[in-house]
């Protein structure tokens, strides 16, 4: 939106610049966005699945050792299936295992996007701030 701005309220004449800059503003807050909320929700991804197998007492380190837990990345319950059975798991530890990776997908992005919410929500101070120009009435430069 501030660049929006930029963009009407700059001289005609560096108009083309600015909405060069806009738009270059734009794409790196877009890349940047996607980057943390991915990277925020594979951090909350990960510090609930280790939290969770420390509680569980049906996954001990034998089997966890078995897996990669070094990368700990949004799977679906069919991958991480065929996962736990190229270990020496049992079916209850297998569905432990399946229990553990549902619950904490479903967190993580319950987490995330209420934190993302909340960042949004922040946005509402500086906008607050933006002139309020309302169509026909913007200032010649």
């Amino acid at each position: 939106m501030l660049f929006n701005v930029l963009v009407t309220s700059s001289p005609k004449e560096l108009a083309g610049d600015v909405g060069s800059l806009r738009g270059t503003a734009n794409n790196l807050a877009a890349a940047v966005g996607t980057a943390v909320a991915g990277a925020l929700l594979v951090g909350l991804l990960s510090s609930a699945v280790m939290r969770q197998l420390g509680e569980t007492p049906t996954l001990p380190i034998e089997i966890q050792s078995q897996v990669n837990l070094d990368s700990i990345t949004f799977v679906s319950n069919e991958r991480l299936g065929s996962i736990v059975s190229a270990t020496t798991a049992t079916p209850e530890q297998k569905a432990e295992a399946l229990r553990i990776n549902t619950e904490a997908r479903l967190r993580a992005l319950k987490l995330g996007f209420l934190m993302m919410a909340g960042l949004a929500l922040l946005t509402i101070l500086p906008a607050g701030k933006l002139p309020n120009y309302r169509p026909g009435e913007i200032p010649e430069g």
